[in-house]
């Protein structure tokens, strides 16, 4: 993978300072540009190719929400601020980790760990060579209806039907859930528990005992939980 191309936007000089500081220990973190204000860092993406964007959220003239709203194709965000209450909106435009000032170096790693994941797969790196891109058709209210595989966040058994839960809208299929599993990619999907089969590059944050998607628990079946712990593992920093 090349190096991610970083973009760091935040009215603080030392918060800047602090970021590029954290991440000389990062080899494959470049950061292209610290920016002060929104229009800097538009500028900066209409110029230059930018992976990742880390963002403060209270800055002048425009915050840090509304420049992300603003962006038609936006790169991979962190958010890094120094107020909790933002939590949830930042979630819901889909940032891949929100961080708190000052922010400690384990957290930051963690975060990072979650931005090479999600590159990995946009730039085709597969290790069973399966495309993430690929999609499904299931039939559902009487239609076959087609779904990309990375837009679906988890599977939920209900008996001897199953509901698909996406970025976009849920659909019930008359399948189990075993077939489901036997059928997708393993290096996306993974079983967690007798209810449930989750894809991997939704996964927020995970303890011994629950993964988190959506700002939603998952709990971890006793007969699952070694197998998705190992595949989490590997990709802890």
């Amino acid at each position: 993978m090349e190096n991610i191309r970083c973009l760091i936007l935040d009215d603080e000089p030392i918060a800047i300072t602090v970021i590029e500081s954290h991440l000389k220990e990062f080899k494959d973190l470049k950061v292209v540009a610290t920016c002060r204000n929104a229009s800097e860092a538009f500028e900066v993406l209409r110029k230059e190719k930018i992976d990742l964007i880390f963002l403060d959220i209270e800055m002048p003239k425009l915050d840090g929400l509304s420049f992300l709203k603003s962006l038609k194709d936006p790169p991979l965000v962190l958010i890094t601020t120094a107020h909790r209450n933002f939590a949830l909106d930042g979630f819901e435009l889909d940032v891949v980790d929100y961080l708190l000032k000052p922010i400690p170096l384990d957290r930051l790693m963690q975060a990072i760990g979650k931005v090479r994941r999600l590159l990995r797969a946009d730039q085709g790196y597969h290790p069973n060579g399966i495309d993430p891109l690929s999609y499904i058709f299931v039939k559902s209210d009487r239609e076959n209806v087609k779904i990309n595989l990375m837009d679906i966040r988890y599977i939920e058994s209900l008996k001897n039907h199953v509901k698909i839960v996406t970025s976009q809208k849920n659909h019930i299929t008359m399948v189990s859930i075993g077939e489901m599993q036997n059928k997708l990619p393993k290096n996306l999907f993974v079983r967690i528990h007798r209810s449930f089969l989750v894809n991997l590059n939704h996964i927020q944050n995970y303890t011994n005992t629950y993964v988190v998607i959506d700002r939603k628990s998952f709990p971890l079946g006793n007969v699952y939980k070694n197998a998705v712990l190992e595949v989490l593992d590997k990709n802890r920093i």
